[in-house]
């Protein structure tokens, strides 16, 4: 009985802000697409056992929380990271290391998964899956979880989609395997490869026929985009040595590639995000005298920055890539059938001032540059194959998918749902979102329920507290350049005591009642209450003064001011209990006596 109290006592409250009716988050959170429960893990971490056998039961319940909700989580910890971009630590030393301790929890989970029990077998309605990507993925983990039986349809021969085109020394295709494979026998996944929809595939209709009840289509983009120039395609396209570096990367993923493909050629890319930074590492690491061309400028604060990491570019510098900024490509010049040069005007402005969805380059023509090579690898992005959608009317009049895009669901075909890069290129993570919105929408309407009801909450994001002192960020550590331009991996993962000190970092800004790790490792029963005396509270101020949360307020009485106490933002660490010279503030579970121990402890 005690257990179950304990586990009720320890899910987490969602904690709603009375005066703007929004959810009220730590800023990780919110960004995280799949809405992990970030704070709490890193409070469990930095609570963790020293000796790594002791710590090893409490890392593996960090792991099954994590898991319930994303259980592509392994393969995140290597490739995401989008939670530390809006860490309110970014305002001061740098953000907590998320993607890092992450790892540290799959590198103790995966071998689990080889025997981790399976979920109930399903007996509810047959549901289609087209795609077998991270959105496919996380869309039939989650039905699978309601007790629904899921097919995934996917034309390649094996799982992972975009997954598949990331380079082994950022994604071990060890950590890939062992996650997809054993996701799709705990969650009964019926997986059919190398089956094609449409130009000559299976259709919709035929889905229908074979007793699927829904459909969610998640098939990606995995057509690279050609080069244009002031809208119009740019002409030489066709010459020996041009090629997509999309197409390299699944080469290379497949052992297509001779070695030393581009050894003592001059290669130059074309294109400024995280895909072209892969190319060209790619290519540096297949012998490559490497160039990247980036539309974008240097200075990543601007509206026309480079979208690509920071890590990715120092990485990428490092290892002898040159970077050229704020250059297009007017024109590829051959000679006798093959690539010889790029013809680069100067670009003034890439996006105008709608910002990101508002792109709009424009170029001084008066100003270019010659850039000569014997490859050149196009990476300016990826689109999806158009045909099937056409065949399936699934587009608008103006040839663009016509989705609710609340639910996901088809305005033009009831039951069938669309998500992932198909809809909004991104990254891997908001794909997965795209497949628990699409997964929560066929079980409602499955069930007859309406799908928008409760949903597109808004979010408020906690602020960072104010400390006397902020803990430096860690260097992330990497292989020296000398030992590493192969495809082994070369970022140096925590040691428990490291990955210890970093959640330790964390500023644990969200509400206590979001979290609740105290309770889950049994440091206390539940969420502690404060109460706040006002009729004898004299106003003075101090518990104002000392609290890092802004958690209280003074408010005006009738004998002049009082102090009030924001439920959201106390953490109930009880330091204005302890200075409060009028013993105004109770805790409900420490007398004033016991704080003053505890704090005394801690400065001793």
């Amino acid at each position: 009985m005690l257990k179950e109290i304990d586990k009720v006592a320890s899910r987490i409250e969602e904690v709603i802000d009375e005066a703007s009716g929004k959810v009220y988050l730590p800023p990780c959170q919110i960004r995280c697409p799949v809405g992990v429960d970030i704070q709490r893990n890193h409070a469990m971490i930095s609570l963790l056992p020293l000796d790594a056998q002791e710590a090893s039961s409490q890392i593996m319940k960090v792991g099954d929380e994590i898991y319930e909700k994303q259980p592509l989580f392994p393969i995140c910890s290597y490739i995401c990271g989008l939670c530390e971009k809006d860490c309110n630590y970014n305002e001061q030393t740098g953000a907590v290391r998320r993607r890092l301790l992450l790892r540290l929890i799959a590198e103790y989970y995966l071998p689990y998964l080889e025997t981790k029990p399976t979920l109930s077998t399903p007996t509810k309605e047959k549901i289609a899956i087209v795609g077998g990507g991270p959105g496919g993925l996380m869309c039939a983990y989650m039905l699978s979880k309601e007790g629904y039986r899921v097919t995934i349809v996917e034309r390649s021969l094996e799982l992972g989609g975009a997954l598949r085109y990331i380079p082994r020394y950022r994604l071990p295709k060890n950590i890939t395997d062992t996650t997809l494979n054993n996701l799709v026998r705990i969650a009964h996944m019926d997986v059919k490869l190398g089956l094609r929809m449409g130009d000559g595939g299976k259709t919709l209709d035929e889905l229908r026929n074979e007793g699927y009840r829904a459909i969610f289509i998640a098939t990606g983009t995995h057509s690279p985009r050609p080069l244009s120039f002031e809208g119009k395609p740019v002409a030489g396209a066709d010459l020996e040595g041009v090629m997509f570096g999309l197409n390299l990367l699944s080469d290379v993923n497949q052992v297509k590639v001779h070695p030393r493909l581009f050894k003592d050629k001059r290669v130059i890319v074309v294109g400024g995000g995280n895909v072209a930074f892969d190319v060209a590492r790619t290519a540096r690491r297949f012998g490559g005298d490497v160039s990247i061309v980036s539309l974008e400028c240097e200075d990543k604060s601007s509206k026309d920055g480079i979208p690509a990491d920071v890590e990715e570019i120092e990485g990428a510098s490092e290892e002898g890539v040159k970077i050229i900024y704020s250059r297009g490509v007017e024109e590829i010049i051959g000679e006798d059938g093959k690539f010889r040069k790029i013809k680069c005007p100067r670009c003034t402005s890439v996006y105008d001032e709608m910002g990101y969805i508002g792109f709009n380059p424009k170029f001084d023509r008066s100003d270019a540059i010659y850039l000569e090579g014997d490859v050149l690898l196009i990476t300016i992005g990826q689109a999806p194959e158009r045909k099937f959608f056409e065949q399936e009317d699934l587009l608008d009049e103006r040839g663009r998918l016509d989705i609710d895009q609340l639910s996901l669901m088809s305005n033009r075909k009831e039951g069938v749902f669309i998500g992932g890069d198909v809809v909004r290129i991104g990254f891997a993570a908001e794909a997965m979102r795209d497949g628990m919105i699409a997964a929560e929408s066929i079980d409602r309407y499955l069930k007859g329920e309406d799908l928008k009801a409760g949903r597109g909450k808004e979010h408020e994001k906690a602020a960072i507290p104010r400390l006397t002192d902020y803990k430096p960020q860690p260097k992330l550590t990497w292989l020296p350049v000398e030992e590493r331009l192969n495809f082994e991996p070369f970022e140096k993962g925590f040691t428990l005591e490291e990955a210890m000190e970093e959640a330790e970092r964390c500023l644990y800004c969200g509400p206590c009642k979001s979290c609740k790790a105290c309770v889950v490792l049994g440091l206390q029963l539940e969420i502690p209450e404060i109460e706040l005396n006002q009729e004898i509270c004299s106003g003075c101020g101090i518990c104002i003064a000392l609290c890092s949360y802004d958690a209280i307020k003074l408010k005006k009485s009738e004998n002049g001011a009082v102090a009030v106490i924001d439920d959201l933002k106390c953490k109930r660490c009880g330091v204005c209990v302890a200075a409060c010279p009028s013993a105004a503030i109770i805790h409900e579970h420490f007398t004033t006596e016991e704080i003053m121990a505890e704090i005394e402890g801690v400065l001793a």
